[in-house]
């Protein structure tokens, strides 16, 4: 007869795993899966589940969020990546360039009102978006850093073909601008 459950080979080793299998591994698990969920009611409404689950069902519990969260959290962040960096790839067009290629038609602001671009001003910029079959699109960015003639924004406008969202931060070159909001000009409504 074993004097003590524990007295057994091995006994001490399983009965660690089985803490770690049932009682600790859900919990951190499931706190990493919920990461992926963008929405922080249904994160906090699953943590919540897992303790209503029997413990000898949490394992295969967690397992099962781990397709919800892939589902619903990875999966559209993944399209939304492809779209972007691989199959749109929208990058912004030289507006120096194009007006050398079209100077009649295409006028871009002279040098002189580039140097006084800041912090604060609105600059319109233009990306081509080579899957697509438009020419491209004009936005506006509201300038938040200057460093020489590399500028960084904020995207001041609600893409259409272009894969961003309002409010994106832009990295461009002083030689990208077509156009300046001047400061007592209202900022057109359509771009």
């Amino acid at each position: 007869m074993i004097d003590t459950p524990f007295s057994a080979p091995g006994a001490l080793a399983a009965f660690g795993l089985s803490i770690l299998i049932f009682g600790l591994a859900p919990g951190l698990i499931l706190a990493l899966i919920v990461k992926l969920i963008p929405d922080e009611d249904r994160r906090r409404e699953l943590q919540a589940e897992l303790y209503e689950v029997p413990r000898w069902e949490r394992p295969y519990w967690v397992a099962q969020q781990l397709e919800v969260a892939l589902r619903l959290g990875a999966s559209p962040r993944i399209g939304w990546w492809w779209g972007k960096h691989v199959w749109h790839r929208a990058k912004i067009e030289s507006g120096i360039e194009r007006n050398r290629q079209s100077p009649e038609t295409f006028w871009v602001p002279d040098g002189q009102e580039k140097a006084q671009v800041g912090p604060g001003d609105i600059v319109k910029l233009m990306w081509h978006v080579p899957r697509m079959d438009l020419s491209g699109e004009r936005m506006w960015v509201r300038v938040t850093h200057r460093r020489g003639d590399r500028l960084i924004g904020r995207l001041d406008n609600y893409p259409v073909c272009a894969f961003l969202n309002y409010d994106d931060v832009v990295k461009f070159h002083i030689d990208d601008i077509i156009d300046i909001s001047a400061p007592e000009e209202a900022r057109p409504e359509a771009a």
